[in-house]
């Protein structure tokens, strides 16, 4: 990005670190330009790619950086691929098997293969402390300090990265929770993480409270050293700006505020493709965004983006307040392998090193990349616009041993990959949307991440989805979205109490406990309360139901009373009824504040190109098993207006877009490609 004369630039800066690829986003605000790059990832040492990034963008410069927002699926690649930290779980004595056992109900219950998922942390790794809590919150028994002495000696012993403390009825009355933690943080290595419940999920629901703190912990201590060795690059090269991390609830935070509450980052890298699509003109949208290790699908409803408290990754669940995403362990990176005969596709994934095998870095293991490029669905001589040259015979050789155990050479192994994959990912998008009575054709499918515009048409056909949008610098559209996103902090309360048996004079109490909690982490961001603005919201449910509806909280008048009322409507849009005549239970009283940021439009340009734009290159493809002639065209010689006919590959710098035989493309004004389905 040159600078204009007489032109002082304010730039913001975005970085979402994949399992295999860093992208990076710069805008400049005084002009509204940005520009993008993709590096690879350093899984070794994050910091070293991403730096990488952030100085051939800015040539070294960082004067002119008045904010950087950083988002990563490191911690998400490290559940699906189990390779967190080593965790010890304290809990309070007799309720040592509570995150072993979990919940006894079947989420796939006419799957008679399913199994539990493996717990992040094994029984041998779990400690009993003799304090106990009433459910009340009087203390019955405190932590000890004899007792703390022996179980701090334990997981001294044991050489633990972090530590997950979760008592019985915490959420009530934290106090030998904190005494716990603070004994543990003086006697233990500074190095070694402590995470507490009340401080991750004050909530109820002894299972799921313990699995988000372990969760929490399972990532805390890679993400902490993570943001550590960032800002001291950033300050190296004399940053002043503001360093921000992506929050799965679609918010930021401050780097400092991140270091122990890196759950609230799990979902951050797909996150900020949500929040880039709702700046579309689309009321409804499906994102989907298949970077190097995972595929992430997301939902905008009416415009807005679709929000959950609670929800499962890896089928561990999560309390706190998530854009509501699905991932599986399908991208470009997953692994082809055999299970009984029958091919199999990740979660295991090449990553960033060794990477696919048409990398050359000594990949052997055939990867959803060298199906793709085998079948000539990508350019090997144009990858990252010419920047890395991929090895198509190595592809080819990894595709053959493969394909030889079933008597496939190595195209029909390849197709066979890419189906499997298309089928995954299509089941994947079924989850939150057919299996919840929301039909997909009404949806708009908006594909980004490194290798999602390469299966966006294919997985649409699945779907019966007429229309794909593939927007500008797809590779990098997550970290474009983040530069969109709010400053936002969440609190929770429980109560558990019949709403005929509550008053609103209690309720503003709470809401102003909860208001006092969020003040003191937007002090933190150095924002001032009152310049945030407040979401109200409760969890409620029948008496004697199990599970909860949200449901927004007015600011005034009879909320309450508006609440129940959007309760019962909440539960007949869902289930089919309602029971007005039942009572109401409220749960969980929530806040959230939030602050809003400089928002970077999109592209308004005349649509004044005619015809087809000029073709790169001719080369073959594959497609249902017939050999085909691609057209290959370059995105930077395509304008608003521009059309073209598929079978059709687009590339760029940060991905890949293939336009299969019956589908069109158009470029748009917001220079997005608009690739639709030929109608029989």
């Amino acid at each position: 990005m040159q600078k204009r004369p007489n032109h002082t630039p304010s730039y913001r800066l975005a970085a979402d670190i994949g399992g295999t690829f860093t992208d990076i986003v710069l805008v400049d605000d005084t002009t509204g330009e940005f520009r993008s790059t993709k590096v690879l990832t350093t899984p070794h040492l994050l910091t070293e790619g991403i730096m990488r990034g952030f100085d051939s963008i800015l040539d070294g410069d960082y004067s002119h950086v008045t904010n950087i927002v950083h988002g990563t699926t490191a911690g998400l690649n490290a559940v699906i691929e189990k390779t967190g930290a080593r965790c010890a779980l304290v809990t309070t004595k007799g309720f040592r098997d509570v995150y072993e056992i979990g919940r006894g109900n079947r989420p796939e219950m006419y799957n008679c293969r399913y199994k539990k998922p493996k717990p992040l942390v094994p029984r041998k790794d779990i400690f009993e402390i003799g304090e106990r809590i009433k459910a009340d919150g009087t203390v019955l028994s405190p932590a000890s300090e004899p007792e703390l002495a022996q179980l701090a000696q334990k997981i001294r012993a044991g050489g633990y990265e972090s530590v997950a403390i979760c008592l019985l009825n915490s959420y009530v009355n934290p106090e030998n929770e904190r005494i716990t933690a603070d004994y543990l943080k003086a006697q233990l290595d500074p190095e070694v993480v402590v995470i507490t419940s009340y401080e991750t999920a004050p909530e109820c629901r002894e299972y799921e409270r313990t699995s988000t703190t372990v969760l929490n912990a399972y990532i805390a201590p890679k993400t902490r050293n993570h943001l550590l060795a960032l800002s001291a690059e950033l300050h190296k090269r004399n940053f002043t700006g503001h360093l921000h991390i992506m929050q799965s609830s679609g918010g930021i935070m401050k780097a400092e505020v991140a270091t122990t509450r890196a759950i609230q980052t799990l979902m951050s890298g797909p996150v900020g493709g949500a929040i880039g699509a709702s700046a579309y003109n689309r009321k409804n949208f499906i994102g989907i965004d298949m970077g190097g290790t995972s595929f992430d699908v997301s939902m905008v409803v009416d415009g807005k983006i679709e929000t959950t408290v609670e929800s499962t990754v890896e089928g561990f669940p999560l309390l706190t307040p998530t854009v509501n995403i699905s991932s599986i362990g399908a991208g470009g990176g997953s692994i082809a392998w055999n299970e009984a005969g029958g091919m199999r596709i990740g979660p295991r994934s090449a990553g960033a090193r060794p990477g696919p095998a048409c990398y050359g870095q000594g990949g052997t293991e055939p990867t959803i990349t060298d199906a793709n490029l085998a079948l000539g669905r990508m350019d090997p001589e144009n990858f990252l616009s010419g920047r890395m040259t991929l090895d198509i015979a190595a592809a080819e050789k990894a595709l053959s041993d493969y394909g030889a155990q079933y008597g496939l050479d190595q195209y029909t192994a390849a197709e066979g990959i890419c189906t499997i994959a298309n089928h995954m990912m299509a089941d994947a998008i079924r989850e939150i949307t057919v299996r919840r009575g929301i039909d997909p054709r009404d949806f708009t499918l908006l594909s980004f991440g490194g290798a999602g515009p390469m299966h966006a048409c294919l997985i649409a056909e699945e779907l019966d989805i007429g229309e794909v949008i593939v927007p500008l610098v797809p590779g990098a559209f997550s970290a474009w979205g983040m530069l969109q996103a709010d400053v936002r902090h969440d609190s929770v309360r429980t109560l558990m109490r019949d709403t005929r048996k509550l008053t609103q004079v209690q309720l503003e109490g709470f809401f102003v406990d909860l208001r006092g909690e969020l003040g003191d982490l937007l002090r933190m961001e150095g924002i001032a309360s009152g310049a945030a603005r407040f979401e109200r919201s409760f969890d409620m449910r029948y008496l004697g139901q199990e599970y909860t509806i949200t449901v927004p909280v007015p600011d005034d008048g009879d909320f309450l009373g508006e609440a129940v009322e959007a309760f019962h409507a909440a539960h007949m849009r869902l289930y089919g009824h309602a029971s007005v005549n039942e009572g109401v239970e409220l749960v969980n009283v929530r806040l959230a504040a939030g602050v809003a940021a400089k928002k970077t439009p999109l592209p308004a340009l005349p649509c004044d190109a005619h015809g087809a734009p000029p073709v790169l290159k001719t080369a073959k493809g594959v497609f249902g098993g017939r050999e085909w002639n691609l057209d290959i065209y370059h995105r930077d010689g395509m304008r608003p207006g521009h059309r073209l006919c598929g079978p059709a590959v687009v590339v760029e710098l940060t991905s890949t877009t293939v336009v299969p035989p019956d589908w069109t493309c158009e470029i748009d004004e917001n220079q997005s490609l608009v690739l639709k389905k030929a109608r029989a």
